[in-house]
């Protein structure tokens, strides 16, 4: 909604925003490219009330760039610019990534009178009436407050996703937006509103500031408070502790085994900033296991390969859940163990995937592929193995 404002000219000409465009069209005017000069003077200007220098100042470091302004619907005459806009490039606090937060001031109205029917003081208690019959929607989610210092009258409105200041100096209202990043959105937003006021001056026009507006030393960005879809790097349990020696010595008895091979890792925390942790114990443990046979007087070599992965150490049981079935469906395992932790199954390739708790592991004997006997064999010795492991395996 357009509110009446009206300008005088040399002639005797009156051109009113909100009057017809008939009379717009055949009222005689003089060109627009040539306004008078006491007219342009009390005009108001979005981008000389909100500067690209202010948000700089509160966003020290951070990219701001202006979108320019927007013209006020005059159909002739000193048009003005009723809007401007700018972005602020600000980091996200859950990635990566960057996001671009909109900073926006249009006026309202202005060279009305004060006083009256139109007049500036009650077109903002309508405005304000209006707001706060908008506040009784809960699915709106809005709050509304006083300002006090800010021009003649002012309040703050915040929604989930931005922080409003509405503002009445003398005839001039105005209204800045800022799009929320955290607790310092609302400082900023009456930091700027504030100093736009201090740039129009009732009956002169727009003014130079007395001063500049405070700077912040840093842009206040929230910590990331996503909680981790992992455990604790303490709490992840040692792979060869649950695949022990003599878990292995116990089922591959008669073979050679070779010292364990262990495997260590980090742990990759999600947070806006990389953050990794090493696992302090091994979260793979893998046995190399020979045997030679004479089979009709020829050497036959038996080789297998035990070994204990731990998939993940979740945060909770509900993730755990999630990361089986990612396990299963890596590892091919179709088939399903009962009485192994809280859900197991087997591969066609001997590897056993097996969910207790939070905590999801393999256990695997591999080799023997091309030679049933030993296939078969080394499939007896996987299941044996993912009892023993499953019985070491904590609620």
């Amino acid at each position: 909604m357009f509110f009446q404002q009206c300008a005088t000219w040399s002639v005797p000409v009156m051109i009113c925003l909100g009057a017809s465009p008939l009379l717009a069209q055949t009222t005689v005017t003089p060109k627009p490219d040539a306004p008078s000069a006491q007219a342009g003077a009390n005009m108001p200007d979005a981008c000389k009330l909100l500067t690209q220098g202010d948000l700089e100042a509160l966003f020290p470091g951070r990219q701001v760039a202006s979108k320019g302004g927007t013209l006020s619907p005059v159909y002739k005459g000193p048009q003005y610019n009723q809007s401007c806009m700018y972005t602020v490039k600000l980091p996200s606090p859950t990635s990566k990534s960057e996001l671009t937060k909109f900073v926006t001031i249009t006026i309202v109205q202005s060279g009305e009178p004060i006083d009256g029917l139109r007049g500036s003081t009650a077109t903002f208690a309508n405005m304000r009436s209006t707001r706060e019959k908008l506040q009784q929607d809960p699915k709106l989610n809005l709050k509304l407050e006083p300002l006090s210092g800010i021009g003649d009258e002012a309040f703050v409105e915040t929604s989930p996703s931005t922080v409003t200041v509405r503002v009445r100096k003398a005839d001039l209202i105005y209204v800045v937006n800022l799009d929320i990043y955290s607790p310092q959105t609302q400082p900023n937003v009456v930091a700027l509103a504030t100093q736009a006021a201090k740039r129009w001056k009732p009956g002169t026009g727009m003014v130079e500031a007395d001063t500049p507006i405070a700077a912040n030393g840093s842009v206040d960005i929230p910590e990331d408070t996503r909680t981790s879809s992992a455990a604790p790097a303490d709490q992840w349990p040692d792979a060869c502790v649950l695949l022990s020696p003599e878990d292995v010595s116990a089922n591959f008895s008669d073979m050679k085994i070779d010292p364990p091979r262990k495997t260590m890792a980090q742990l990759k925390l999600e947070s806006r900033i990389d953050k990794v942790e090493a696992l302090p114990k091994p979260i793979r443990c893998v046995y190399s296991t020979s045997r030679t046979d004479i089979v009709n007087g020829e050497k036959r070599f038996a080789v297998y390969d035990a070994s204990l992965i731990i998939d993940n150490m979740a945060a909770n049981d509900e993730l755990s859940k999630k990361f089986y079935q990612i396990a299963r469906k890596t590892s091919d395992a179709d088939a399903d163990l009962p009485g192994l932790g809280d859900e197991a199954s087997i591969s066609k390739m001997n590897s056993v995937v097996i969910r207790k708790g939070r905590l999801v592991v393999e256990v695997r004997v591999s080799g023997g592929d091309r030679d049933r006997q030993l296939y078969d064999d080394a499939t007896r010795r996987v299941n044996a193995l993912a009892k023993l492991v499953a019985a070491k395996l904590q609620p």
